[in-house]
């Protein structure tokens, strides 16, 4: 297949190297930045650069900007691209997206929309940072639009081809709801946890816990703003809902309470217990 990629940042960038390196589709790609472009070809991020006349060829088209740029990056291929083809965004937020997509299906009803998440990522942003084994082991999230069979089976065997463990389909109320828990509240915490005062201390005192806790404090803050206040609504229930429970081992703790505080622990380790469970029977059930 010949595959365009728009935006060669730290998603885009790994996509491109690993469809390269693994496989052999024809990557065409274009970012903005000269300096961005000049990386990927020295990095084999991409076969040849994508123009508008090139980009009626291609059978793919994976948009890999930040939320607010997918509908004008959108605009400007839709035209070019040929009856059939597959546009997918890869962005971290898929309601707005997915409704611009809807719309945009009114003009363009021969173009297979498809809203995507692939659940990969460092604590660095940029094509230089990217890695041909970055979508490895990586679930990828699909939100149809207007995505027949056989586009939403090219699209998973595209993945699995660079070594996705699996693809997820979903809606985009889903997964903007339970995103906010499993990522974008991970991020919060972890840049509440990091400005503590006493974290400028912490050489010499600490270990795993606090490099765990605060390694996706690292982050690129223009990206996961958008991201945040994309998905606000979700967030901040989940924030709320944090403040809480984190409110009930406060009230615990001040109360000298080890009853209270032994049963919130117990829960808690018995819950990831649990979800560890979960997640090796799916694996198997696919696998057999």
């Amino acid at each position: 297949m010949k595959i365009g990629i728009v935006g060669l940042g730290l998603i885009g960038g790994s996509i491109g190297r690993s469809l390269v390196k693994k496989t052999s589709h024809t990557v065409y790609a274009y970012d903005s930045d000269s300096s961005a472009m000049l990386k990927g070809e020295l990095l084999n991020a991409y076969c040849e650069t994508l123009t508008k006349e090139n980009a009626s060829e291609l059978d793919v088209l994976l948009i890999c900007v930040y939320p607010a740029s997918v509908p004008s990056v959108m605009d400007e291929y839709l035209p070019y691209l040929k009856k059939g083809a597959v546009l997918m965004d890869c962005a971290g937020v898929k309601r707005k997206i997915c409704a611009y997509m809807e719309e945009c299906l009114k003009k363009y009803p021969d173009i297979e929309f498809l809203g995507g998440h692939p659940m990969a990522g460092r604590e660095f942003s940029g094509v230089e940072h990217s890695t041909a084994s970055l979508m490895e082991k990586a679930t990828c999230l699909l939100v149809p639009v207007h995505t027949d069979i056989d586009a939403l089976c090219k699209i998973k065997e595209l993945f699995l081809e660079i070594g996705a463990e699996g693809v997820v389909v979903t809606t985009a109320d889903v997964h903007d709801k339970i995103i906010a828990l499993t990522s974008q509240l991970a991020h919060v915490v972890s840049c509440a946890y990091v400005t503590a005062p006493n974290a400028k201390a912490h050489y010499g005192f600490s270990a795993g816990s606090f490099r765990d806790m605060t390694r996706v404090a690292r982050l690129n803050p223009s990206m996961w703003t958008d991201l945040m206040t994309e998905n606000a609504d979700n967030l901040a229930s989940e924030v709320r809902s944090l403040s809480a429970r984190l409110d009930k081992i406060a009230d615990a703790l001040e109360k000298g309470d080890k009853t209270s505080l032994k049963a919130i622990l117990s829960e808690a380790n018995d819950t990831k217990l649990e979800l560890e469970n979960r997640k090796a029977k799916k694996l198997a059930d696919v696998i057999h």
